[in-house]
């Protein structure tokens, strides 16, 4: 036993291989550190070539872009931002659609794809219709609805643009017995006239109190509204002196966009200074008719200038 253990310290020594009994007195060999690394460099090598076999096997069935396909380059013309522009391509302008069977080299080019003017006004008046009342006003919602132009009334007012509601003061005093019934079918026409969308009062003055269309407010322009007030003007006569004052009044009070102010006579001229300050941040345009008669054309014309307005005189031969 003793020669045993004293040649094994022998070859240590000589640097030969190593051996060692193990619990049931075998002998197992210890590995060196150049060969534990070959044995790794030739592992990683094995896995390397299996995972190039993997990649040659799979490669052939990715899908590849065709040769044959001609790509299509676009560029968009003018500014993008803008709701109306052009967008051309190269080598072809643009392409229609065509079904998946169809050849590329057979689809029919065009020049340009126009976008359309989306700020352009439309030329269709779509009327918004409320709830149970065929009409409505929706500007206590926040919306901006219709509006446009006035209808005008003997021809004046047709060039204001963005009015949605109009109220009419119209004199009834005594003087005008004899041309009223004019007026009554220039207020019938222009009334017709309004859109839904467009809201309308209409108010009468002589000496007294105003005389009011019911409900005594602006109403959307719908056929109920209009077909009540045709009905209430039939009913209207002539009496008394010129005092428009009140009915100036209460027409701003219900807060039109415009006011059509006529009248066949002389009035008080302090109206002037009063309509200052009823309408002193000169929200209503106040329009004014000097009827038949020019007693009262140069306070109307003044009204109208300071109220953003407009005036004219109507005679006899202005009317149909």
């Amino acid at each position: 036993m003793a020669d045993s253990v004293a040649e094994i310290n022998r070859l240590s020594s000589r640097g030969a291989a190593h051996a060692v009994l193990d619990h049931e007195g075998s002998a197992s060999p210890v590995l060196s550190g150049r060969t534990v690394i070959a044995i790794w460099v030739i592992s990683i090598l094995l896995h390397l070539g299996a995972l190039a076999a993997l990649a040659m096997v799979l490669f052939p069935f990715v899908p590849r872009e065709r040769a044959d396909v001609q790509s299509v380059h676009v560029e968009i013309v003018g500014d993008p931002e803008s709701t109306s522009f052009a967008a051309s391509a190269t080598p072809t302008a643009s392409m229609e659609p065509a079904s998946p069977n169809q050849p590329l080299d057979r689809i029919t080019p065009q020049r340009f794809i126009s976008m359309p003017d989306l700020s352009a006004p439309s030329k269709t008046d779509v009327p918004i219709i409320g709830i149970g009342t065929g009409g409505g006003d929706f500007s206590r919602y926040g919306l901006s609805i219709g509006g446009g132009a006035s209808p005008g009334f003997f021809g004046l007012g047709r060039s204001a643009r963005g009015v949605k509601s109009i109220v009419y003061v119209v004199d009834r005093s005594g003087s005008m017995i004899d041309t009223f019934g004019h007026v009554q079918a220039e207020l019938k026409r222009s009334i017709s006239a309004l859109r839904r969308s467009q809201r309308f009062h209409v108010i009468f003055f002589s000496s007294g109190p105003p005389l009011e269309n019911p409900p005594k407010r602006l109403v959307p322009a719908i056929k109920a509204h209009k077909d009540q007030f045709f009905a209430f003007l039939d009913r209207v006569f002539t009496e008394g002196s010129t005092e428009p004052g009140p009915a100036m009044r209460r027409a701003l009070a219900v807060e039109p966009d415009m006011i059509y102010f006529l009248t066949d006579g002389a009035f008080n001229a302090n109206l002037v200074e009063k309509l200052d300050r009823w309408n002193q941040n000169k929200a209503v345009r106040i329009f004014t008719i000097a009827y038949f008669d020019m007693g009262g054309a140069s306070l109307l014309e003044e009204i109208a200038r300071r109220n953003g307005g407009e005036f004219k005189f109507v005679s006899e031969n202005d009317l149909p």
